[in-house]
């Protein structure tokens, strides 16, 4: 089963015609860093001169901004593994544009990602025994230097430079004297006496210093269909949130949750002022001969062929798959905070169809597939179609898809007849940050649209998260099982060699990707024997599922020797010179290898066509204004506000294509 691929001649033609998706779009404002990427993160005007001490400074002052920063929330879980080492969130582009909200042990980690994705090189994390706490040091300028998101801190020597964790401990005045020279400085511990107090805990606390907490292999890039928008919110729209049974542990989380409005906020209500943001993708393509939506828009289909009245599905034979992708965790409705089973809405598919179908996903890219629907009605003949309006029947896929990035959607004809979809309508909510959309203020706001991944290439993103704690998901992507291999082993679950298969969608080609693991260590002065490593081949499309014999090793451990934590992260990119069919990666744990994933960027079968409509809700004063901007390609634009302004929505709209 293959995507119908477009020939030389058709790609032309439809290059030059309206229509089409449009790939890896963002759009940005002059009074916000662009946090799709984290260099571009790195080139936001405000500090894009600036190197060493000024930069750090600058953007740790960015992440403790009210408008701009991350907030203390509580744990931020995610993901089907059962060990929360693994599954609590710890990746730099994820806090940016999902959540923004973490606690200590997770600012730690991927503050320092986020500074080395800006070019600090050396970084780490460490935990502070006596304050249950954990902060961030980054190396430069021949010393290190503390940065402490969590309780908005940093202290200042009188060159004005920032000072080390070991200076914290061991210079008392230092604190004192770093009061009132650095803004903000520990908001909650900021007189005198606190941060008398707090020098004293830290001068006693033993440190734990961890390498490489962070991961680094997800994507904020996405794509629009014709037919297809996405809506976000600065503020809590209709209650989709990434709710977890971990956040009802403790009393003091679920108050939090519940006071209004219900769902993920700060707990220092004087740092931010930004709760959760919510966001929802809308499809509705037009599947009728009048459009192209369905070839533009389809991940793959079988005896499917657009008429007058819908998309008709031979009897047997007739199916279309379509691929619901989001950078952003998929939300759901959050009814009762403890019950799991009675969230809705994450994801709902509105379909109208003539005739039997049914309707399956698969939540691993197609190796396996679910039923979760058989919708009947009389199927109507070729020859006397009925043109009355029929009502969709929906269905919730929540319990299914909650908390993921996407999923792809199988629709087969099942009776004799075959079928005819007159409609389809997949509605899609998830949780996104406030501080990644593009804020307007009073006066005249630069804004500009772009497309592009980080390359600069038009690719669409395919996550790959095997479950290395699941023996049955793990066999489904591996070329063979490892031979030392025990899920139970919560510390090093793989030794030695495991290979997994990452084949491109159909149609399509993988032009780069990105590669990473959750590996165990050896720690201190036995760092130096860690030999974990990671390596990748290409493929062809067609050949078995064997593993290669030519590996390019891209990664080979260097763990330094002040590690003192079990475990790390590593993660990188490839840019392949040929596209590829498929890759094979190969993670060697020595000791051990816990987790691994992979995010390929390939090279749609279908042309770009960059045009979108662009609106920004916004509220000045007591009056809501929607000012929409037709874009036909990437560049700048401006939005004049006379007044104090509330952003409140963005949305970007790809309205369907005609037929040619």
């Amino acid at each position: 089963m293959r995507r119908m691929a477009l020939g030389v001649a058709l790609a032309l033609a439809s290059a030059a015609a309206d229509g089409g998706p449009a790939y890896c779009i963002r759009v940005t404002s002059e009074h916000n860093a662009d946090t799709t990427d984290l260099a571009r993160f790195r080139n936001f005007h405000v500090w894009r001169d600036k190197k060493d001490n000024d930069l750090a400074v600058a953007i740790w002052q960015y992440l403790c901004d009210y408008e701009t920063g991350l907030y203390h929330f509580y744990e931020v879980v995610e993901g089907p593994d059962p060990f929360a080492e693994y599954a609590t969130m710890r990746e730099p582009l994820k806090i940016l544009n999902v959540y923004n909200c973490g606690y200590c042990g997770i600012f730690g980690p991927t503050v320092e990602g986020i500074y080395r994705g800006c070019g600090f090189t050396t970084g780490r994390s460490f935990g502070l025994s006596g304050w249950a706490h954990c902060a961030t040091e980054i190396f430069y300028a021949g010393a290190w230097h503390y940065f402490d998101v969590d309780v908005r801190g940093a202290l200042v020597k009188p060159d004005g430079t920032v000072a080390s964790l070991k200076e914290a401990q061991t210079d008392k005045q230092l604190w004192l004297d770093s009061i009132g020279r650095i803004k903000p400085f520990f908001p909650h511990h900021g007189t005198p006496r606190e941060a008398a107090k707090v020098a004293d805990i830290y001068a006693k606390s033993g440190v734990d210093f961890q390498y490489r907490w962070f991961q680094g292999s997800h994507t904020a890039d996405y794509s629009l269909r014709p037919g297809e928008t996405f809506t976000r919110w600065w503020q809590p729209k209709d209650g989709h949130w990434n709710h977890r049974p971990e956040y009802n542990r403790e009393k003091w989380v679920r108050d939090l949750i519940l006071r209004p409005p219900i769902g993920m906020k700060p707990n220092h209500r004087d740092f931010t002022k930004w709760n959760h943001g919510e966001g929802l993708f809308h499809y509705s393509p037009n599947l009728t001969s009048t459009s192209r939506d369905f070839d533009d828009g389809v991940y793959s289909s079988k005896d499917a062929k657009p008429e007058k009245d819908g998309l008709r599905l031979a009897a047997k034979s007739g199916e279309a798959i379509f691929r619901i992708f989001t950078p952003f965790v998929i939300a759901p409705k959050v009814n009762d905070i403890l019950k799991e089973d009675d969230d809705t809405d994450a994801s709902v598919i509105a379909l109208d169809a003539q005739g039997d179908v049914q309707v399956a996903i698969s939540l691993d890219n197609g190796l396996s597939w679910t039923d979760v629907a058989r919708l009947a009605r009389p199927a109507v003949s070729q020859t006397a179609r009925s043109d009355k309006p029929t009502v969709a029947q929906t269905i919730d896929l929540t319990k299914w898809v909650k908390g993921t990035y996407g999923y792809l959607l199988r629709i087969r004809a099942a009776g004799e007849g075959g079928a005819t979809i007159r409609s389809l309508v997949i509605d899609t909510w998830v949780q996104v940050a406030p501080i990644s959309l593009p804020r307007l203020k009073k006066g005249t706001n630069h804004l500009r649209y772009d497309a592009g991944d980080r390359y600069g290439g038009l690719t669409e993103a395919v996550l790959v998260l095997p479950n290395v704690a699941d023996p049955d998901d793990l066999k489904r992507h591996a070329v063979e099982m490892p031979k030392d291999y025990d899920p139970k082993r919560k510390l090093d679950r793989i030794h030695g060699d495991v290979v997994v298969r990452l084949p491109a969608p159909p149609g399509t080609k993988i032009a780069w990707f990105s590669l990473g693991a959750t590996f165990n260590t050896h720690q201190e002065q036995g760092a130096k024997n860690t030999d974990n490593r990671i390596a990748y081949a290409v493929g062809r499309e067609g050949e078995a599922p064997a593993e290669p014999k030519d590996f390019t090793e891209v990664y080979k451990a260097d763990v330094p020797t002040w590690v003192q934590h079990w475990r790390y992260n590593y993660d990188t990119d490839m840019r392949l010179d040929k596209p590829a069919d498929v890759v094979f990666a190969r993670f060697t744990g020595r000791p051990g290898v816990n987790v691994i994933r992979a995010c390929l960027h390939v090279t749609p079968a279908v042309p770009h066509d960059p045009a979108v409509t662009i609106t920004h809700g916004y509220q000045v004063g007591e009056r809501l204004v929607e000012k929409a901007v037709q874009m036909k390609s990437p560049g700048d634009y401006t939005i004049d506000c006379d007044g104090d302004v509330e952003s409140l929505f963005l949305r970007i709209e790809k309205p369907s294509s005609r037929a040619q």
